[in-house]
């Protein structure tokens, strides 16, 4: 089993989702339409279609952050007040989730480390480390929503969000069409994920 770990929210915010409110549900599955009970459901051809609808947007939405992104490091490369920018959102999210003797950043270098260690091949992690990975992936991501409910981590991270779309579609052409492309993919799934989620009360 490979260890997977994701910073939701904040690599949303980093990855340029259209809103920070939609970024960081953009990527997540949608609810998979169901009837109850505890077998598994036989899907319709309407909600198979649905679910292959769901993939090939996440697909693209994925092909265009990374993209994106090239374009973001060039960004970043010549926008030092941008670099500055952003280092403060991150060690403001850092700071509001540590607390109680919890530190972020040790922990997130650790679940690094854990990724890198058990995905290379060479060693499987035990049924109670994976256990463990999970518990702490999930304690640091509770941790982290909490932290952008803080008003002032909101708007430190929409300014950012703000002044690197803009600096992106100042870039060029291709830039501000990928960022046209962004916007449209993410309404497009959370338009997917509402008519599944409508499938689920059937």
């Amino acid at each position: 089993m490979r260890l997977t770990f994701s910073l939701s929210r904040f690599a949303s915010v980093m990855a340029l989702a259209a809103s920070i409110s939609l970024g960081g549900q953009a990527m997540a599955q949608p609810p998979m339409p169901h009837s109850g009970g505890g077998a598994m459901p036989q899907l319709t051809e309407e909600q198979k279609q649905l679910m292959m609808e769901v993939q090939q947007t996440q697909q693209q939405l994925q092909k265009t952050q990374q993209q994106l992104r090239a374009i973001q490091d060039q960004v970043y490369q010549s926008s030092p007040e941008l670099v500055k920018q952003k280092e403060a959102l991150q060690q403001a999210i850092s700071k509001k989730m540590s607390s109680g003797g919890y530190d972020a950043d040790k922990e997130l270098k650790e679940l690094k480390a854990m990724v890198a260690k058990y995905n290379n091949g060479q060693e499987k992690p035990t049924q109670a480390e994976i256990q463990d990975f999970q518990k702490r992936q999930q304690d640091f991501q509770m941790r982290q929503q909490q932290a952008f409910q803080d008003p002032d981590i909101r708007a430190k991270a929409e300014a950012l969000q703000q002044n690197l779309k803009s600096k992106i579609e100042a870039s060029g052409p291709k830039g501000k069409a990928l960022i046209e492309s962004l916007e449209k993919q993410i309404k497009k799934l959370e338009s997917l994920r509402a008519k599944a989620a409508t499938m689920m009360k059937k």
